[in-house]
């Protein structure tokens, strides 16, 4: 049957316009735990956010107390917000905005750079996971720039930048973090770079048997966020390999998931 010039002209708009559709879809949830909102700004309405929700340009995330999120972005980065986040991603800037709370992130190794911009660091990943909270910016595999203050900072695998000041890098145990992160354990899929995820732990595990590592042992310090969440005991080493003090010194904000505990 032979189509009217209406409906081609409709056909073609349809059709001319769909991938302008598409390219504004920075995000899709794939994951939703409790109160997640998401909406153009913070001074504007917030809708909830479930599985299946396309997260726009420029919108922002945000979870409340006992709440968690996952997002896959359109470069197919994943990440996952713990409680009390406030996340934005740009796709005009390829940027990740983390403006509160903390978060995990897994960028597939396709050699394009992503930038994370927290409070206290801006980061350039290519192909990497790790997370960022208050203060603090760490790597489970892959490696990162960081620059703190005007000052660039290199981490790679099992490294964590406490921002100070003064910044120190220091070293975690990759395993135990795996096990007791909620960022890991509270979500149901692998991540993208599970594969290298695997290959860090049992890099971390081989230097542990070869006496190259000791793993931290309780008793040490674990700051629990105000859900409760366990999550990351360090080796208290910094950038100069000189043990730090933990376990006299807390950290200032103890409402990280992140435990630490100095050196034995």
């Amino acid at each position: 049957m032979k189509k009217s010039p209406t409906i081609r002209l409709l056909a073609a708009l349809l059709f001319s316009t769909s991938p302008l559709l598409a390219a504004d879809q920075a995000a899709t949830v794939t994951e939703a735990y409790n109160q997640v909102n998401h909406g153009p700004s913070q001074s504007t309405q917030a809708y909830p956010a479930k599985a299946g929700t396309q997260i726009h340009d420029g919108e922002y995330v945000k979870t409340g107390a006992a709440s968690r999120a996952e997002l896959q972005l359109s470069n197919q980065t994943i990440t996952r917000l713990g409680a009390n986040t406030i996340f934005n991603y740009s796709l005009a800037s390829n940027e990740i905005d983390l403006q509160a709370g903390t978060m995990l992130f897994s960028k597939p190794k396709d050699g394009k750079q992503l930038n994370i911009k927290t409070a206290a660091v801006t980061a350039a990943i290519v192909g990497t996971t790790g997370f960022a909270g208050p203060g603090l910016f760490g790597l489970v595999e892959g490696k990162a720039h960081v620059v703190v203050n005007g000052q660039t900072f290199t981490l790679h695998a099992g490294q964590i930048l406490l921002v100070g000041p003064p910044p120190q890098i220091v070293n975690f145990d990759v395993p135990l973090f795996l096990k007791t992160s909620r960022l890991f354990t509270g979500f149901k899929d692998p991540l993208p770079n599970q594969k290298y995820i695997d290959e860090e732990i049992a890099d971390y595990n081989d230097d542990v048997d070869r006496g190259f590592i000791r793993p931290p042992k309780p008793p040490y310090f674990t700051f629990n966020d105000p859900d409760g969440f366990p999550t990351i005991p360090f080796i208290g080493a910094d950038s100069k390999g000189v043990a730090l003090g933990v376990e006299n010194t807390p950290p200032p904000q103890p409402s990280y998931w992140f435990s630490f505990r100095t050196a034995d």
